[in-house]
């Protein structure tokens, strides 16, 4: 894979591989078209823990869990995606006034948004009406859904913490983006 690095960009590292989505090409005749994406937002993995080891507060979390929901959402989303996020139902009511215009999905336990996440999204449903699945975690949880989603033709792009990526994941990811 290639990486390439966008300065002063909270998400700022890009490695690319075999294929890179960025129009559709177009039948005889029309038009090309951008490409339509799937996102599946595992936001508790996105936010990680402070360098410290210590745990965050609850208002530091949701601080930052803010501060990354916008910087992800004004990156990536456009208004023709389809976009699944995951967390702890204890933050239900603080994910739903971020995402809520999205479909969110909450958890309970270890690993409980992200079989909250796996189950909702209807892989043969996103091959169908999209090109790229992007999966917005570093967890070895998505690396089967991953896997699927590029045996159904579909981009995988990954979006992950530095150093926070699963090897299962990354092998089974097209391209990946990774931030401090």
């Amino acid at each position: 894979m290639q990486t390439l690095t966008r300065p002063g960009s909270t998400i700022n590292r890009l490695e690319v591989g075999r294929r890179s989505p960025l129009m559709r090409a177009p039948a005889t005749g029309s038009r090309p078209r951008l490409v339509r994406t799937c996102h599946v937002v595992d936001i508790e993995n996105l936010v990680g823990q402070p360098e410290s080891g210590e745990r965050y507060s609850r208002s530091a979390f949701l601080t930052r869990a803010r501060e990354l929901s916008s910087a992800y959402r004004s990156k990536w989303v456009d208004g023709s995606d389809l976009v699944y996020v995951g967390c702890d139902a204890s933050l239900m009511l603080e994910m739903l006034m971020d995402w809520g215009r999205y479909s969110v999905r909450f958890g309970r336990g270890a690993d409980g948004a992200d079989r909250a996440l796996i189950k909702v999204v209807d892989i043969d449903a996103v091959a169908r009406s999209c090109d790229v699945l992007q999966i917005a975690s570093g967890d070895h949880a998505f690396a089967d859904l991953a896997s699927e989603a590029r045996s159904r033709g579909l981009f995988v792009r990954v979006v992950s913490r530095s150093g926070a990526l699963s090897g299962d994941l990354r092998r089974n990811s097209d391209g990946i983006y990774t931030f401090a």
